[in-house]
């Protein structure tokens, strides 16, 4: 056992190298710390691993988060291109969430107990990486974005305003946004549409904003 090291640490390792980093390495993803990142054309896609403050040192729990950065978004936000960004910072480069949002039919949680035989929890684990990385296969930009599942599972989002936005869809983008306006209706500055047009850089949409203000 490595010093210092439980025993649910060393599993936990282990299961990350046998059911996450065997996956995602052969496709090119490189691994710092707990994250994952691969470029893929104009997207760079990130796996995170975080550990919950519950965990002890007999059980490691932990959560599997999923981000995607958009090249056009960060251009479009003028924004930089980060090639390792964490999977939080996707929040405005292009779309984050949680594995099991992602992928049906997983745990919101992941458990391992030194105490307990951990190769089912590898098996499930492992099959959702790999479910992962053939959802990741077809994301090489926003207009593959835009066709995938992902993108209606939950309306609106900032990111489908600007990925409408960028493929030249003005009335879909602007479509969005009102949504989104609706969404924090009760949140003063950003229940309006002139709000999230600066915010997202949809300078183009001021024109239409102005043709159908009361």
């Amino acid at each position: 056992m490595s010093p210092g090291k439980s025993p649910a640490d060393v599993l936990f390792d282990e299961i990350v190298k046998r059911a996450v980093t065997s996956v995602l390495k052969p496709l090119g993803f490189r691994k710092s710390a707990m994250n994952f990142h691969r470029r893929h054309e104009k997207v760079i896609q990130v796996v995170n691993l975080q550990l919950s403050q519950s965990s002890s040192h007999d059980e490691k729990i932990f959560y599997v988060n999923v981000g995607v950065a958009f090249d056009e978004i960060c251009q479009l936000a003028n924004l930089e291109i980060l090639e390792k960004p964490n999977e939080y910072e996707c929040d405005f480069r292009g779309t984050r969430d949680r594995l099991e949002c992602l992928i049906d039919n997983l745990p919101k949680q992941w458990s391992v107990q030194a105490d307990l035989d951990v190769e089912l929890v590898e098996r499930q684990l492992k099959a959702a990486m790999e479910q992962l990385a053939f959802e990741f296969a077809s994301l090489d930009g926003v207009a593959a974005y835009r066709t995938h599942r992902w993108f209606d599972r939950f309306r609106p989002k900032q990111e489908n305003a600007q990925v409408l936005y960028i493929l030249g869809d003005m009335d879909g983008a602007f479509h969005e946004v009102n949504h989104l306006c609706e969404l924090f209706a009760d949140r003063k500055t950003i229940n309006q549409p002139k709000w999230w047009i600066d915010q997202l850089g949809l300078s183009k949409l001021s024109h239409i904003l102005g043709t159908r203000s009361p």
